[in-house]
Protein backbone atom coordinates (compact mmCIF):
# COMPACT_ATOMS: atom_id res chain seq x y z
CA UNK A 1 0.00 0.00 0.00
CA UNK A 2 0.98 3.48 -0.51
CA UNK A 3 1.79 6.36 2.19
CA UNK A 4 0.04 9.29 1.47
CA UNK A 5 3.08 11.26 0.22
CA UNK A 6 3.59 8.97 -2.20
CA UNK A 7 -0.22 9.30 -3.48
CA UNK A 8 0.25 12.99 -3.37
CA UNK A 9 2.91 12.51 -5.44
CA UNK A 10 1.50 9.90 -8.32
CA UNK A 11 -1.38 11.99 -8.65
CA UNK A 12 0.26 15.17 -9.01
CA UNK A 13 2.62 13.62 -11.34
CA UNK A 14 -0.88 12.26 -13.68
CA UNK A 15 -2.34 15.09 -13.39
CA UNK A 16 0.64 17.68 -14.98
CA UNK A 17 0.41 14.61 -17.55
CA UNK A 18 -2.93 15.01 -18.30
CA UNK A 19 -2.72 18.48 -18.12
CA UNK A 20 -0.36 19.22 -20.38
CA UNK A 21 -1.85 16.89 -23.06
CA UNK A 22 -4.88 18.46 -22.46
CA UNK A 23 -3.85 22.11 -23.46
CA UNK A 24 -1.96 21.38 -26.55
CA UNK A 25 -3.62 23.29 -29.42
CA UNK A 26 -2.91 20.81 -32.46
CA UNK A 27 -5.05 17.59 -32.15
CA UNK A 28 -3.57 14.60 -30.53
CA UNK A 29 -1.93 11.72 -32.43
CA UNK A 30 -2.96 8.55 -32.10
CA UNK A 31 0.33 7.56 -29.25
CA UNK A 32 -0.81 10.84 -27.80
CA UNK A 33 -4.14 9.78 -27.17
CA UNK A 34 -3.36 6.09 -26.01
CA UNK A 35 -0.93 7.68 -23.42
CA UNK A 36 -3.71 9.89 -22.54
CA UNK A 37 -6.24 6.98 -21.83
CA UNK A 38 -3.80 5.18 -19.76
CA UNK A 39 -2.83 8.34 -17.97
CA UNK A 40 -6.73 8.65 -17.03
CA UNK A 41 -7.07 5.03 -15.99
CA UNK A 42 -4.07 5.87 -13.96
CA UNK A 43 -5.77 8.65 -12.43
CA UNK A 44 -9.45 6.98 -11.38
CA UNK A 45 -7.27 4.08 -9.88
CA UNK A 46 -5.01 6.35 -7.66
CA UNK A 47 -8.59 8.63 -7.12
CA UNK A 48 -10.50 5.08 -5.70
CA UNK A 49 -7.18 4.73 -3.59
CA UNK A 50 -7.23 8.16 -2.00
CA UNK A 51 -11.05 7.85 -1.46
CA UNK A 52 -10.46 4.36 0.14
CA UNK A 53 -7.94 5.97 1.97
CA UNK A 54 -10.16 8.43 3.65
CA UNK A 55 -13.02 6.55 4.15
CA UNK A 56 -10.83 4.06 6.03
CA UNK A 57 -11.78 1.35 3.66
CA UNK A 58 -8.50 -1.02 4.01
CA UNK A 59 -9.94 -3.58 1.70
CA UNK A 60 -10.55 -1.23 -0.76
CA UNK A 61 -6.81 0.78 -0.41
CA UNK A 62 -5.22 -2.96 -0.57
CA UNK A 63 -7.42 -3.63 -3.77
CA UNK A 64 -6.64 -0.51 -5.60
CA UNK A 65 -2.96 -0.72 -4.61
CA UNK A 66 -2.46 -4.18 -5.99
CA UNK A 67 -4.08 -3.01 -9.39
CA UNK A 68 -2.56 0.51 -9.71
CA UNK A 69 1.25 -2.01 -8.95
CA UNK A 70 -0.04 -4.42 -11.56
CA UNK A 71 -1.19 -1.67 -14.05
CA UNK A 72 1.48 0.52 -14.85
CA UNK A 73 4.51 -2.39 -15.15
CA UNK A 74 2.17 -4.37 -17.57
CA UNK A 75 -1.32 -4.05 -16.93
CA UNK A 76 -1.31 -1.17 -19.85
CA UNK A 77 0.00 -3.56 -22.24
CA UNK A 78 -1.87 -6.38 -21.74
CA UNK A 79 -5.18 -5.16 -21.34
CA UNK A 80 -7.57 -8.68 -21.36
CA UNK A 81 -5.26 -10.10 -18.98
CA UNK A 82 -5.60 -7.48 -16.45
CA UNK A 83 -9.58 -7.67 -16.43
CA UNK A 84 -8.97 -11.41 -16.13
CA UNK A 85 -6.50 -10.80 -13.11
CA UNK A 86 -8.97 -7.85 -11.75
CA UNK A 87 -11.78 -9.92 -12.06
CA UNK A 88 -10.05 -12.75 -10.02
CA UNK A 89 -8.74 -10.38 -7.08
CA UNK A 90 -12.43 -8.96 -6.78
CA UNK A 91 -13.64 -12.08 -6.22
CA UNK A 92 -10.68 -13.09 -3.76
CA UNK A 93 -11.34 -9.60 -1.82
CA UNK A 94 -15.06 -9.38 -2.32
CA UNK A 95 -14.35 -6.06 -3.21
CA UNK A 96 -16.73 -4.15 -5.63
CA UNK A 97 -19.30 -7.35 -5.48
CA UNK A 98 -20.92 -6.93 -1.91
CA UNK A 99 -22.25 -3.03 -2.27
CA UNK A 100 -20.55 -0.54 0.45
CA UNK A 101 -24.42 0.49 2.45
CA UNK A 102 -24.66 -3.89 2.84
CA UNK A 103 -20.73 -3.95 4.22
CA UNK A 104 -20.81 -1.87 6.69
CA UNK A 105 -24.06 -2.31 7.93
CA UNK A 106 -23.53 -5.72 9.42
CA UNK A 107 -22.24 -5.87 12.81
CA UNK A 108 -19.38 -8.26 14.11
CA UNK A 109 -19.92 -10.78 16.71
CA UNK A 110 -19.45 -9.18 19.87
CA UNK A 111 -20.00 -6.04 19.00
CA UNK A 112 -22.98 -3.77 20.58
CA UNK A 113 -25.97 -2.76 18.25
Amino acid sequence: MMTDEELREKLEEVSVGIARLSSLERPLTKEEEKYRARLLRRKHVLDKIKEAKEKNRKDDELYNSTVYEWLVPWGEEHPILMAILMHFMRIRWGSSLTPIAIRESGKWKGEKR
